[in-house]
């Protein structure tokens, strides 16, 4: 029992470093900067961080409540600008393009 929960467990832990190795292939080309609204503190702010790191094609994005500003480094092969909005709306947010 405990040799089939280790397999199981370094079976987890292959498929998930295989999953972030193949996020990770390729790079970033455009860097896109958005006005975020609708966010109400530093967790929200984290949240849609996550919601955009987990977009296929993003490969870093950084989100400030402060200044309500996302800065998202893409691979625009894989992924749009309306795309990214998108993402941003269905997170509850709104995204305006802004200027670096």
């Amino acid at each position: 029992m405990k040799l089939n929960l280790l397999l199981l467990s370094l079976s987890v832990t292959l498929a998930t470093g295989a999953l972030a190795a193949e996020k990770t292939t390729g790079s970033a080309n455009a860097t896109n900067y958005f006005t975020i609204t609708g966010m109400h503190c530093d967790g929200c702010a984290n949240g849609l961080m996550a919601e955009l790191k987990e977009t296929k094609g993003v490969f870093h994005a950084q989100v400030t409540f402060s200044n309500k500003l996302a800065v998202v480094a893409v691979d625009t092969n894989k992924i749009t600008t309306p795309k990214l909005t998108a993402v941003i709306k269905e997170a509850g947010f709104t995204a305006t393009p802004a200027k670096p």
